[in-house]
């Protein structure tokens, strides 16, 4: 009954019914509880010879449900029930009992069985300390499978003990120092992504990997990154909406995993498993960027006899975090609850702008006398380039109760709320005149130039902030009917982000009668967008006892996708002159809207709807106890573009007990975001013209609008993947393990944010542009194929001897992503025959595009971390590095040779390769009581900073001494901190 409702919903979906799909899906849910709850009170106990029963608890006397208990010799096994009994039946005789369970060690005694006799044999299990060797979720759908024998890489790493150890804050930078597949560096001066930070693995886009919540579905940010940042054009998750503290342990599957979980899992999945521990912590941290960078660079390179300071000495981007952890001691189950705050200080690594400020007197720039004049230096007219400020927490909530013997009740919520606050580009006041920033072709523009002038006399710089909430709230039942095992779940989750500008004017209200610098708006709401995501899952699986073990898994899972955009105010977005565009005057046109970022207009407005339906069958066979094999299959209908059918096979071989070989391949694929299909808007884009960054009107346009089909760029498809990977671990002895995994990920009809066109040669597409508001056009298309290769490898050694106890682990990343050449090794580019013939394929996807995708990732990253705890005292020593990044120039008619200031005009290339670089991090604990442990320490010990910008024309008039579109670490410099935390 239930899939016949789904059905039924699916192929009859109307946006508008969206509420009443949501009841359809809420009865499906009542009527499958309902079900299972019937079904489970008629399980059959079975008899044999002789019983073996007991209790499984952990070090602290918590019972263990759904602990997994092996009989080696009988080839029987079972699940604790919620009270953490199991009950096994077997023939008398001697048997080794193994259990195993989610984040502790694997445990083996051996008992005897008596003939109508019960032995009792309890366990106690001890939590992990290792982060290679645990019972992994993600990957599997065995209960008992831990990651050293999984046939695919799976990183475990226990973050509720390492979080409390180092000064990373936010779960993104957190990961970013644990995992070298793992990247993430936060942007400046990129819109909505300074205030959402883009992740990537494997050097893949953000929206190519897939984020679970204790194994649901977590959804993506509404915000789409488009200003020419790292990552163009993609959507992500915004990870940093998910607590820190509220985290277990994360478990990073690096391998496509389509076939198993659906649509973004092309680079791997992200789990993040949330803490169920009983108790109250309380943690609390503080710290702020402590160093010292060369602000004067460029000054000093073009004034080598009147130099300032070489160096400025800074404290800032103060960060303050407090979290609350308090686990209710409830008899069955667990109820944890989380609550988060967070205020990230913003950081500043401006250079000094060695350009023009006033208008010309006489033809020349007097900008410095008039400074003096005015009483002013040029560093007042310095930008914000750095970590913008954060302000915000979250509250997030984790339970499960047992309703009966077999069945279990479970929640998962988390909200999270964020204001951001960030800048915009300088407008110096030598814009405020005709033939500036106002056209010269209006009458009025002299007087309304004078006007924002009066408002602002020295310029101004705007502020870009934001109002950021996610909500993921997932509920469901899991129940045991018979041998078999259920979990039917909703899960509802989405993301809104407000565009609000402040310290900003709109041009072309100054140009109305009477108006007066005192009545100018300076703040603005500029729209909203958002996401919402309700996903239906049935899970099914059951372990048999055929050859040393099967287990099958299938399922369905229903989901509709909902993306919105609400259009900004009018005065954000309008020509003020012009608010209904009643004329055909577009002089105004390009100044209308807020500076910084004009409003959503409502055209670009809506909202849009598509649902998927999906079927999987999941199973893993150990065929010998050294021979697994897995296989999967994925069928899933998008209502949008249609549907698609994905496998995945691997296996692992046991060579000797201490060495495994493992290997995989699979197909995947990523269906294009409605963000990608329906995100549109006119915006103010800075375009580099001769080393100055200009300001031009740039349009996003939707797939399907007139300006595409003009370009003959045909309606947006599903990117699809083929994934190899091959690999071993090893056990040389205990404490000792090692991982090394090749792969190659070949990725067809990737998506891209073309580069602008403008009208050209072509009337239709002038003409379009025109009405729009637009000087440029852009637009998301299937545009290029890549490939991925990549080597990954881990070694880590643990020992405990007395009190005493290390952690030492290194761990490597490689990585070489490519656009895929022709024979000729010119780039292969899905161009529609209207840009080929029109010569604007290089507007297309061109050279610096390429260089996102091949070189502004590190190349190679490396991390060796060494844990020492001696009683009360600890110690963390870290060393990461990352790579070199390279930045490419669009090279399109010649553009990346240009003369260099720098060294004396000379014609130069505006290519650069930014060598790699060593942080070193360091940290102190003490445990002062069995409550209070102080933590002190810094991360980036020794100051550094990537390598400055050789090219002139790079550093926009001196204000970007280090690259802003290529980082591989970020230019804030040392931070230092201290925590607190008390456990009760």
């Amino acid at each position: 009954m239930s899939l016949s409702i789904l059905l039924k919903g699916f192929f009859n979906f109307k946006p508008i019914e969206m509420k009443k799909v949501k009841r359809q899906i809420f009865k499906v849910i009542v009527g499958v509880v309902g079900f299972l709850l019937f079904i489970s009170q008629f399980a059959d106990a079975q008899t044999a010879k002789g019983i073996i029963k007991g209790i499984v608890k952990d070090q602290t006397g918590i019972v263990l449900s759904n602990a997994y208990i092996k009989v080696r010799e009988a080839k029987k096994n079972a699940l604790t029930d919620n009270n953490g009994n199991y009950s096994l039946e077997v023939v008398p005789g001697n048997y080794h009992l193994i259990v195993s369970y989610v984040g502790f060690n694997e445990q083996t005694i051996t008992v005897t069985v008596s003939a109508n006799e019960t032995t009792y044999q309890n366990f106690v299990l001890e939590s992990q300390t290792a982060n290679n060797s645990e019972v992994v979720v993600v990957g599997t759908r065995n209960t008992k499978r831990i990651s050293t024998e999984s046939p695919v890489p799976v990183d475990i790493i226990p973050l509720k003990q390492i979080s409390t150890q180092v000064g990373q804050l936010d779960l993104a930078q957190l990961l970013t120092y644990l995992a070298p597949s793992f990247n993430s560096v936060r942007q400046t001066l990129g819109d909505g992504t300074d205030h959402i930070d883009p992740a990537q693995l494997r050097g893949l886009g953000p929206d190519q990997v897939l984020v679970l919540v204790n194994g649901k579905r977590y959804h993506q940010s509404s915000v789409v990154n488009v200003n020419g940042t790292v990552n163009k054009g993609t959507v992500g998750t915004d990870l940093n909406s998910i607590p820190a503290s509220s985290i277990e342990r994360i478990e990073i599957l690096r391998d496509g995993a389509a076939a198993q979980y659906g649509s973004d899992a092309i680079a791997g999945v992200i789990n993040i498993v949330l803490k169920k521990q009983k108790g109250l912590s309380i943690n609390t941290s503080f710290g702020e960027n402590s160093t010292s960078y060369d602000k004067n660079y460029a000054w000093n390179k073009l004034n080598p006899s009147a130099p300032l300071p070489d160096s400025k000495n800074i404290n800032d981007g103060q960060n303050f975090q407090a979290s609350l952890n308090y686990g209710i001691p409830i008899k069955k189950g667990y109820l944890e609850f989380s609550t988060e705050y967070l205020h990230r200080g913003s950081t500043n690594r401006t250079g000094l702008y060695t350009g023009q400020i006033w208008p010309k007197v006489g033809g020349v720039d007097k900008s410095d006398s008039i400074n003096s004049s005015k009483g002013l230096t040029r560093d007042a007219f310095d930008l914000r380039v750095g970590n913008a400020e954060i302000k915000g927490g979250g509250f997030v909530v984790n339970f499960s109760y047992p309703v009966s013997k077999t069945a279990d009740i479970y929640l998962t919520a988390i909200t999270n709320f964020k204001n951001g606050y960030a800048a915009g580009l300088y407008r110096y006041p030598y814009n405020f005149v005709a033939g500036g920033s106002f056209p010269s072709s209006n009458t009025g523009s002299a007087a309304a130039a004078a006007i924002v002038s009066s408002l602002y006399p020295d310029g101004f710089l705007p502020h870009e902030n934001s109002t950021v909430l996610d909500y993921h709230v997932s509920t469901g039942l899991k129940a045991k009917l018979g041998t078999w095992n259920f979990d039917a779940s909703e899960t509802f989750s989405g993301n809104s982000y407000t565009y609000l500008v402040s310290n900003s004017v709109n041009y072309t209200q100054a140009y109305l009668p009477g108006i007066t610098a005192s009545g100018l708006q300076t703040s603005f709401n500029s729209g909203k967008t958002k996401t919402n995501q309700a996903t239906f899952n049935v899970d099914v699986s059951k372990h048999h006892n055929i050859l040393q073990g099967l287990n099958t898994a299938f399922g369905q899972e229903f989901r509709i996708d909902n993306y919105a955009i609400t259009a900004g105010e009018l005065n954000s977005y309008a020509d003020l002159t012009n608010p209904s565009n009643s004329t055909t005057n577009n002089s105004l046109a390009g100044i209308a809207g807020a500076q910084v970022f004009a409003g959503f207009l409502p055209s670009n407005s809506g909202s849009w709807y598509r649902t998927s339906l999906a079927f999987y069958s999941d199973n893993e066979l150990d065929i010998t106890k050294k021979w697994l094999v897995t296989g999967a299959l994925r069928f899933e209908n998008f209502s949008d573009f249609g549907s698609t059918l994905n496998y995945k096979f691997s296996t692992r071989y046991k060579v000797t007990d201490w060495l495994s070989v493992r290997g995989a391949t699979s197909s995947g694929f990523r269906a294009p975001s409605l963000q990608q299909e329906y995100y549109s808007k006119v915006t103010t884009q800075f375009v580099n013209v001769s080393g100055q960054l200009v300001p031009v009107q740039a349009g996003v346009f939707t797939n399907n609008s007139a300006i595409a089909k003009t370009l003959g760029i045909p309606q947006l498809k599903q990117e699809t993947s083929t994934s190899y990977s091959l690999g071993a671990t090893a056990k040389l002895f205990k404490g000792l393990d090692i991982a090394v995994d090749a792969y190659q990920i070949d990725i067809n009809n990737r998506i891209i944010l073309s580069n602008t066109f403008n009208g050209g040669n072509n009337p239709a597409l002038a003409t379009a542009l025109n009405n729009a508001g637009a000087a440029t056009a852009s637009v998301f298309a299937n545009a290029i194929d890549t490939r991925s290769r990549g080597i990954e490898g881990v070694i880590s050694y643990t020992k405990k001897w007395r009190n005493q106890s290390i952690n030492i682990s290194l761990a490597h990343s490689s990585i070489e992503n490519r656009v895929k050449r022709d024979g000729n090794g010119n780039i292969i580019i899905h161009g529609s025959d209207v840009l080929i013939n029109s010569g604007q394929l290089s507007k297309y996807f061109n050279r610096a595009d390429q260089a996102r995708i091949e070189t502004y990732s590190p190349q190679t990253k490396d991390i060796f971390t060494t844990q020492y705890q001696y009683d009360r005292f600890g110690v963390l020593l870290r060393l990461s590095y990352f790579g070199k990044v390279s930045y490419w120039a669009d090279s399109t008619g010649g553009a990346n040779i240009a003369a260099n200031a720098f060294d004396k005009n000379a014609k130069e290339s505006l290519d650069q390769t930014f060598s790699g670089k060593l942080i070193t991090d360091l940290s102190f604990s003490y445990k002062v009581s069995k409550v209070v442990t102080v933590n002190i320490g810094t991360n980036n010990l020794f100051d550094t900073y990537p390598d400055k910008q050789t090219h002139y024309n790079n550093t926009s008039t001196g204000r970007f001494t280090y690259s802003r579109a290529v980082s591989q670490f970020g230019f804030n410099g040392r931070y230092v901190y201290g925590r607190l935390t008390f456990n009760l």
